[in-house]
């Protein structure tokens, strides 16, 4: 989307040519129309014509004469102020004077737009006000003759600029409001396989593990009218969501060259956003034009908070920059531009060659790294000398204890205190929903006996699939089921499992080892394999297209980043005990062996004697 011009554009339509040798008085009833049209409005526009000049135009000359100062300005405060601040006009006494000195000026020149602003600060009473869109235009309807200055008076426009003007009024006017200034703004990562090197251009989505630096970069282009302007503000509004941390800048660039001084950048701010690049006045900056590109590239870390698969980790920026020349205080927005971060999970279901759960069996995930760019070629992958395998965090998930269910040994909620039942002394956790050590009789209870540690962080309000206690007219009882409460995460300490677990990657090349083979089962050789991963690149709302890892597939109907397979173990082969079949066979075997020998001394003694 384009963000629209911010515009004080002073058209001067005709030469002013005096002619004072007539007695005669300015039109002031003549109706007239000026019609201002917003082909590209992102808002509404208010605007205001107000009367500058008054006089009579000559059809023949092309001449405004018998100038006076018109009804909607105090022209005597105008007079004086145009005296004491432009030098153009010190020696100037009456509104005719005035106008003698604009015939000398440029259209859209400085000294114009210097002239605007000045009379800017004493218009008075409006001739007409109409509101315009991209579709319907402001009728303006005025009386007489004259200049006018058609005001931009919108409140709170937020993507559009402010757009004013000086026009020649003689017959009914029409000018378009040219908002379209060239200001935009978006945002980009870069992607990289960390098996292969093969990385992205800036594009809007990407993939990476849990712990990964993510690059990010925010860019702006100052407005077309930058030379309007005696200061130009622009500050960069970046929101990360939960899964991203923000980190440090890495380069800060105007037109693709790094800058060190100009800017701030706030990581606290009190708007909602993660953090603000400000450029509290761009003009300080000799190197930036109408039209630079200003950039800021960052990176961020991808969290343990990361959502895993779809719909990803979003990071949202928008750009504010000034937008009325004549009110420095004044700064709209361009649209806001989202990029996403994916990242993907493996899970391994352990089985015997009967398709039964087998426990007692222990694995690890190991990522390719190369350590040269041989290292990335596929035929290289695995041999140390261009590179190594690097684990990955998790493991076994769902394993369980003598009650059925995993020991929880650390709760993340929102706010967890602790409660000492009166009745019996047991110390209790209280978790609860609010920010706030209010009574409610929602708050859920966990004994601590049955519970480790505690921590509190902010919460999402997961489940927590164990019985749990809620107070009652002052009495603690234990309630069986679950609940969803006020709770972001659970540890559990498990044994014997038979699901493995893996969050947090992304493409790359893979092994999965195991480590610990169960009693009476042949240890399998390592299985290796690909993610690969497709994601929208160009997207207002970057989605994920698809994810495989063969053998490990996502599951059909669910969450596409989670992928899913079955390794089995073959019990080996066993020898066969003491006493058993094998013994006898042993037996046989020496029984025969020591009648060869007894034949084949009956043969060696026959020999002899013959």
């Amino acid at each position: 989307m384009k963000a629209m011009q911010k515009l004080i554009s002073i058209l001067v339509v005709a030469a002013l040519v005096l002619t004072m040798s007539v007695a005669v008085f300015a039109d002031a009833t003549t109706p007239h129309t000026i019609t201002v049209t917003n082909p590209d409005a992102n808002d509404t526009h208010t605007y205001s014509a107000y009367q500058v000049f008054a006089g009579n135009y000559d059809d023949v000359s092309g001449a405004l004469s018998n100038v006076s100062w018109g009804s909607g300005v105090n022209g005597l405060a105008l007079l004086q102020a145009l005296r004491d601040e432009i030098p153009a006009f010190a020696d100037c006494e009456t509104a005719a004077q005035v106008v003698k000195v604009l015939v000398d000026f440029a259209d859209n020149s400085e000294e114009l737009r210097e002239f605007a602003a000045v009379v800017d600060r004493f218009i008075t009473t409006p001739a007409d006000t109409a509101d315009a869109d991209a579709e319907n235009p402001a009728v303006l309807n005025v009386t007489g003759d004259g200049y006018y200055y058609v005001k931009d008076e919108s409140t709170n426009l937020a993507q559009d600029t402010y757009s004013d003007y000086i026009l020649l009024v003689e017959g009914d006017v029409t000018v378009e409001a040219k908002d379209t200034t060239g200001v935009t703004s978006e945002k980009k990562v870069k992607d990289i396989n960390d098996s292969t090197l093969e990385g992205s251009d800036w594009q809007d989505s990407a993939d990476y593990d849990i712990g990964d630096p993510v690059p990010f970069k925010l860019s702006g282009t100052v407005s077309e009218d930058y030379d309007k302007y005696n200061t130009y503000k622009l500050i960069f509004h970046d929101v990360e969501s939960e899964g991203l941390t923000f980190d440090h800048i890495t380069g800060v660039y105007v037109d693709g060259v790094e800058i060190t001084e100009g800017y701030t950048l706030v990581t606290n701010p009190t708007d909602g956003c993660t953090f603000e690049v400000v450029f509290e006045d761009l003009k300080t900056i000799e190197s930036v034009v109408a039209g630079s590109v200003i950039s800021v590239e960052y990176e961020s870390i991808l969290n343990e908070n990361a959502v895993i698969g779809e719909p990803g980790n979003p990071n949202v920026m928008y750009m504010e920059y000034s937008n009325n020349p004549t009110d420095e205080t004044s700064t709209g927005t361009t649209p806001e531009d989202k990029v996403v971060v994916f990242t993907y999970e493996v899970v391994v279901e352990k089985v015997d060659e009967n398709g039964n759960p087998l426990s007692g069996a222990e694995f690890t995930l190991e990522k390719w790294i190369p350590d040269t760019e041989e290292g990335a070629l596929p035929e290289n992958f695995g041999n140390e000398e261009y590179g190594h395998w690097e684990e990955v965090p998790g493991g076994v998930v769902g394993g369980t204890t003598e009650d059925g269910e995993g020991r929880i040994i650390r709760i993340n909620g929102k706010l967890v205190t602790e409660y000492t039942d009166p009745a019996t002394g047991d110390l209790y956790y209280k978790i609860r929903d609010k920010a706030t050590e209010d009574a409610s009789e929602t708050d859920i209870y966990l004994k601590a006996s049955e519970v480790d540690a505690v921590a509190s962080a902010v919460s999402n309000g997961m489940t927590l699939g164990v019985p749990y206690y809620e107070l009652k007219n002052g009495v603690i009882s234990r309630v069986a089921g679950n609940f969803s409460y006020s709770i972001r995460s659970i540890e559990r300490e498990v044994t014997g499992g038979t699901t493995f677990s893996w969050n947090g990657v992304d493409d790359g090349h893979y092994r999965i080892t195991e480590t610990v083979t169960p009693p009476g089962y042949n240890t399998l050789d390592p299985v290796e394999f690909d993610i690969v991963a497709e994601h929208e690149t160009e997207s207002q709302d970057p989605q994920l297209i698809d994810v495989n890892g063969n053998p490990f597939m996502p599951k059909e109907g669910e969450n596409e980043g989670i992928l899913y397979g079955t390794i089995v173990n073959q019990s080996g082969g066993v020898l066969p005990s003491t006493g058993g079949i094998g013994t006898t066979l042993f037996y046989v075997l020496g029984g025969m062996l020591v009648l060869g020998a007894g034949v084949l001394m009956v043969v060696k003694k026959f020999s002899d004697v013959k």
